[in-house]
């Protein structure tokens, strides 16, 4: 008889693009839970980055984007809509964490602020990652790896010579990291609900 795996019962909405918070996912997905990531009309722009990593575009093997979201289910929504907002509140109301890693204003256009969602289904671990935080002048920048982790933390400059110039690094360090710590407080938050954080 197979063993479940540990989040077999559990269910999460992912509406992220890129790496941090989709790689977060697909650890989710990994550890056996039901990982739902919607997607707008054209795609994650991740299916699309191929071309700048050297590679021929080819979404029957695209490599970048099936490593981030593996044992997924997708759904292509378009959230600008009454309709699509309606299915993604639908979808909210009966699931257990939802991930995200839309930006301040965009999140508040789309209803998607965390004390809305948390009031409707305050069941709901609420999960968000940008690249410059939810304050400060920055708060609605997109945040990359090479701008957000290695320029802005500061760490490239750790990583050359006196009098050379700084590497060409691998894409998606930082975004991993990233992923790897928010899998950790999404868990103890679903694990350990405390009602004064949830």
């Amino acid at each position: 008889m197979a063993k479940k795996k540990a989040l077999t019962d559990v269910t999460v909405v992912e509406l992220a693009t890129f790496i941090a918070v989709p790689a977060a996912g697909r650890i989710l997905a990994d550890m056996g839970a039901n990982v739902i990531k919607i997607e707008s009309l054209d795609g994650d722009n991740l299916r699309y980055t191929a071309p700048t990593e050297g590679r021929p575009l080819d979404q029957h093997e695209n490599t970048t984007f099936d490593l981030e979201s593996a044992n997924k289910r997708g759904i292509a929504l378009n959230t600008k809509t009454a309709t699509g907002q309606k299915i993604l509140f639908q979808l909210l109301e009966k699931e257990d964490i939802f991930l995200t890693n839309w930006r301040p204003k965009a999140r508040d256009r789309a209803g998607l602020d965390y004390e809305t969602p948390k009031q409707k289904f305050p069941h709901l671990v609420y999960a968000c990652v940008t690249g410059y935080g939810d304050t400060g002048p920055d708060q609605d920048l997109p945040g990359f790896d090479y701008t957000a982790f290695y320029a802005r933390g500061g760490i490239l400059g750790s990583l050359y010579q006196k009098g050379t110039v700084p590497m060409n690094v691998i894409p998606g360090l930082g975004d991993h990291q990233c992923a790897m710590a928010l899998v950790s407080g999404v868990l103890a938050a679903y694990i350990y609900p405390c009602q004064k954080y949830r």
